[in-house]
């Protein structure tokens, strides 16, 4: 997985916003803050706290997990995928990883 840099977050923010059709009002009101307040986070007049990247999650109704895997390229299917990989035997996984490189 690459680094993911501040702006990463405030980017994955503002798609998973997007994506769950709220508007920065909305998600500001829904999260209990002044209207205000998440257009100050996506345009980084305020420091993001994990508090409320987590508050921001549960708004959007994606696990914090997800939010920093899948990032803006968020497919249901990763998620399945991700799920059935952490199931396996750690054999498996290299199996599983081997598989994936040589189709890259």
């Amino acid at each position: 997985m690459n680094k993911i840099t501040y702006d990463d977050i405030i980017n994955r923010i503002g798609f998973f916003r997007n994506k769950a059709n709220l508007s920065l009002r909305e998600t500001s009101m829904r999260m209990g803050y002044n209207p205000q307040f998440m257009k100050t986070i996506e345009n980084k007049s305020v420091e993001l706290k994990v508090r409320t990247l987590l508050e921001f999650c549960d708004i959007v109704d994606i696990s914090i997990q997800d939010f920093i895997y899948l990032g803006k390229d968020y497919n249901p299917h990763d998620k399945n995928i991700l799920e059935l990989y952490g199931s396996l035997s750690n054999e498996s996984k290299q199996i599983v990883v081997e598989l994936m490189k040589k189709l890259k």
